[in-house]
């Protein structure tokens, strides 16, 4: 299976992509406005050392692809000095991501206003680039976009360590690039926008909000 291949990270990390058929699986994604673009770019390159990495500078057209490590992703969110980011982990692969990333790309216009911005880093393996590349082009998605650059289980330990390896994976680090809040599955606009107003107005959020898996589940 090749969301095993690509995330075999520990022996007790989940070999599936979706949520947990159950009562609540059936509910929709909330309506999300036509796709726009997130506006800004990212900041100049600083001077790159081991306590400042050197921050990719990721262009907004349509399947645009920047590559970074954990390292370089978190230096330029500390970097871009937004109020929070959310971080989404896709690949083209994933049934459940090719869902959720156009969501992203409409929501991202609802949340600019408040400071947040919602950028993507493809998961997929360096010969499959051209496919993350051809889905976010067909898609009209122009959202901040990287791809992992190294190895998948060093990005996950930079990211978060107690992330099983799911897909897809979305994380809101706040502007010091501290992780604030964790949707560990495919999360729908209504699951994401109480978070992010809780945050965005001071109150304590939980940690994480975690979906089951279905074993086997590739979709």
């Amino acid at each position: 299976m090749r969301l095993a291949v690509l995330l075999a990270l520990s022996a007790a990390m989940s070999t599936a992509c979706g949520r947990e058929a159950g009562p609540g699986s059936a509910r929709k994604p909330a309506g999300a406005a036509a796709a726009a673009a997130a506006a800004g770019t990212a900041p100049s390159a600083a001077v790159e050392g081991p306590s400042n990495p050197r921050q990719p500078e990721p262009t907004e057209a349509p399947g645009a692809l920047t590559h970074a490590t954990a390292e370089q992703l978190l230096a330029a969110i500390k970097a871009s000095a937004k109020k929070g980011t959310i971080v989404n982990a896709w690949a083209s692969w994933c049934g459940p991501c090719r869902r959720e990333v156009p969501m992203l790309q409409a929501l991202a216009t609802n949340l600019k206003p408040q400071g947040v911005e919602i950028v993507l880093v493809s998961v997929d393996e360096a010969k499959d680039e051209a496919k993350a590349q051809s889905f976010l082009k067909d898609n009209a998605i122009t959202l901040k976009s990287y791809l992992v650059e190294g190895s998948v289980a060093d990005f996950k330990e930079g990211i978060n360590p107690n992330w099983p390896g799911m897909l897809p994976a979305s994380f809101l680090f706040d502007r010091t690039a501290q992780l604030v809040h964790f949707w560990g599955g495919e999360a729908f606009e209504s699951e994401i926008v109480p978070v992010v107003e809780s945050f965005v107005a001071g109150r304590a959020i939980d940690a994480e909000t975690r979906y089951g898996l279905a074993p086997g589940k590739v979709e």
